[in-house]
Order: structure tokens, then C-alpha cells, then sequence
């Protein structure tokens, strides 16, 4: 592995930190910045990799160029590098400290791009002061008497997948068509008939076929619960905003290890391409509406790369509890959860009622 330790500073000797702001690098202690070197033209397509190959022999590309320490949550147990060996890190997705022992790791598989931080800490700030003001439903004292515990910036394990779908389809194509018939209308207890226009459906059988090809179908590789609060600060715009890997983008951010093998991995984008080709093969078929939808889809040309994507994790700290919340790294896109307010839920509800009840009293004397 090219192991290097993080960055001086060629002034003063300080440690270098990824600056989003700049999008350079820049000493903590005199504020000198350094571009981070990249090639004559980094192109992402040419960095995908052969992903039936490398599935069939398992072979790792080690490292990311940089000495990392693991530490461990102990209480959901995510993992967690970074360049120092460090005790005082939060976990991004539960709020809680890691606990565990730091170890090295060099088994790492090294991405091929990085979404650099574009979105500052003090920006990160600037949108969670905003959000923890939001909404009527919270106590009212959670605007002043929450307490900012900690926010820290994470890149997250992402795989590209790319394949090529091949599908044939079998339907039956339903037509629509319209006959007048006489229907029973009941009006102040008596029936009558009148003559309607109803709508009938013609089927027929109908096939085809259709090729289509998935770029970028972005997968992360963490384990399902933790998807939840992700998905919620999703997009990540890999077209814009990958960059060729270098190590810098990582200094002064932690790293969240992936949590699932590639075939895993493969298998969340198969089934994403599936879904979608079985949704274009459904538009395909003529007619008004179809039934008995059957779709052979073969993949091809499957190739995938890894990227990390930027977030910044905070958690605060309210009536004796803590609430974890993300901030997306690139757009500034924010979730968490915040306390709810009993009462303010009681009365809003109780308030409703009270309407609906006055207007079912007017309604029964008309």
C-alpha cells in the first residue's frame, strides 16, 4: 500500500484539512491553501471494473493510500476510519460515542471517485439552526434549550453498478370500448333504469421486446436500518460531482467502512433494474391497460466502481436525550428527528374534533 501520513504544511508544519469552502487544502494553523493534484483527465467511465470478473475471483484493491485507524460503535455497532488514532469520534447514523478499540486498516477496497464535501461545517451549522426551528408540532423551548452535541464530517461507501438489460414481454393488452346499458338508479327509495354508457375491456394477447442500458445505479453499502435516515438526504449527483480519487479529500473527515460485500451489493442494483425494465415493458404494451405482465430480462456488460459520498453527522442534546441528524455533504439536504410536544398534539387534535363535531350537529339540522 503507498502509505502516507496526513498532510503537512510546507510553512508551518501543521496538519493539512480538506477544505470545502476552497475545495482545497488547508493548514489549521496559518490557513495556507494547497490544491490537491489531480490527472491531465479524469473520465469516471474508464474507471469501472468488470464486476462478473471480480466477483468470480473475490480480488480486493487494498487501501486507501493512507494509514486509517478503525473504531467501532458499541452501540450499533457501525465502523468508523479515520487518519488518527482518536477515541472521541460520534457515530454518524446513532449519535452514540465509539468506545472501542483503534486498529489499522489497510483491507480496504479503494474507491475509484470521491464526491467532495461541498457544503461547509459552518454551512452544515447554518442548516441545522434553521431545521431545529421548524415545525409547529415541537416544544417551543426546543428552539433555545437544545444543546449542539457534536457534528463531524463522514464520506460514505457507495457502489456504481452499469449493466445492460435485454427483456422480452408477454401481456395480455386491454382496450377499452363503451356500450349503452340500462342500470338500476335508486332516487328517494324508488328505482328506475336509465340508459348508461358503460366501459367494457377487449383483451388480447401482445408481446414484445426492449433494450435498455442502467448508468450509475447508485447503491449504499451500509445495512438496512441505516438506509432509512440516508434515503431521506438523497440525491448524491455522481455525474457532477466525482472527482479522482486522492487521499486528501479524506483529511479531517472520518470515512464509514462498507458493511456489505460487493454481491450484496449487486444484488440491491439487480433488483432496482429489474424493477424499472418491468415498469418500461408494462408502458410498452398497447392498448388502454394490460394484465398478466411476464418479463425475461437477461444482464449484460455489468461493471461497477466504488465512490464515496460526503455527510455531515450531528446529534443534539434535549430533556436528558439525544438526537442524531445528517446533512448531505453536497446539497445541504437535512433529516433528523426532533421531541414532539404532547400537548401541542392534544389540543390541534382535540381542536379538530371539536370542529368536526359542531359540524356534524349543523348537518343533522338541515
Amino acid at each position: 500500500m503507498d502509505e502516507k501520513k496526513f498532510f503537512p504544511c510546507r510553512s508551518c508544519g501543521g496538519e493539512l484539512e480538506f477544505d470545502p469552502e476552497t475545495a482545497r487544502l488547508k493548514c489549521s494553523y496559518c490557513d495556507s491553501l494547497y490544491d490537491i493534484p489531480s490527472g491531465p483527465s479524469f473520465v469516471p467511465e474508464e474507471q469501472e471494473r468488470d464486476l462478473m470478473e471480480f466477483l468470480s475471483g473475490d480480488r480486493l484493491v487494498k487501501g486507501y493510500g493512507v494509514t486509517l485507524f478503525e473504531v467501532q460503535c458499541k452501540n450499533c455497532g457501525a465502523r468508523v476510519s479515520s487518519a488518527e488514532k482518536r477515541r472521541d469520534v460520534t457515530c454518524p447514523f446513532c449519535g452514540s460515542r465509539f468506545i472501542g478499540e483503534t486498529a489499522e486498516r489497510d483491507d480496504m477496497i479503494k474507491p475509484a471517485g470521491v464526491i467532495p464535501f461541498s457544503v461547509g461545517r459552518q454551512e452544515a451549522l447554518n442548516k441545522f439552526q434553521a431545521w431545529i426551528k421548524e415545525g409547529w408540532f415541537h416544544p417551543g423551548a426546543l428552539k433555545k434549550l437544545y444543546r449542539l452535541e457534536k457534528i463531524q464530517g463522514v464520506y460514505l461507501p457507495f457502489f456504481t453498478v452499469d449493466a445492460r438489460a435485454d427483456c422480452t414481454w408477454t401481456a395480455q393488452a386491454g382496450h377499452y370500448y363503451y356500450v349503452n346499458e340500462s342500470v338500476p338508479v335508486t332516487r328517494a327509495g324508488k328505482t328506475s333504469y336509465e340508459t348508461r354508457k358503460v366501459r367494457k375491456i377487449r383483451w388480447e394477447p401482445a408481446s414484445g421486446s426492449r433494450s435498455d442500458f442502467f448508468d450509475d445505479v447508485l447503491v449504499p453499502a451500509i445495512t438496512t436500518e441505516r438506509l432509512i435516515s440516508l434515503y431521506n438526504i438523497f440525491p448524491f449527483d455522481v455525474k457532477k460531482g466525482l472527482r479522482q480519487y486522492d487521499p486528501g479529500y479524506l483529511s479531517g473527515f472520518g470515512v464509514f467502512n462498507s458493511e456489505m460485500p460487493l454481491k450484496e451489493v449487486y444484488a440491491i442494483a439487480k433488483s432496482q433494474i429489474l424493477m424499472t425494465e418491468n415498469d418500461l415493458c408494462g408502458k410498452d404494451v398497447p392498448g388502454d391497460t394490460y394484465q398478466d405482465l411476464k418479463v425475461d430480462c437477461a444482464l449484460s456488460a455489468q461493471t461497477f466502481k466504488h465512490v464515496l459520498s460526503p455527510i455531515w453527522s450531528g446529534t443534539f442534546r434535549y430533556n436528558g436525550r439525544n438526537f442524531p441528524f445528517l446533512v448531505n455533504g453536497q446539497t445541504g439536504a437535512i433529516y433528523g428527528k426532533k421531541p414532539y410536544s404532547f400537548w401541542k398534539i392534544f389540543f390541534a387534535l382535540a381542536a379538530v374534533g371539536l370542529a368536526l363535531l359542531i359540524f356534524l350537529i349543523l348537518a343533522s339540522r338541515n
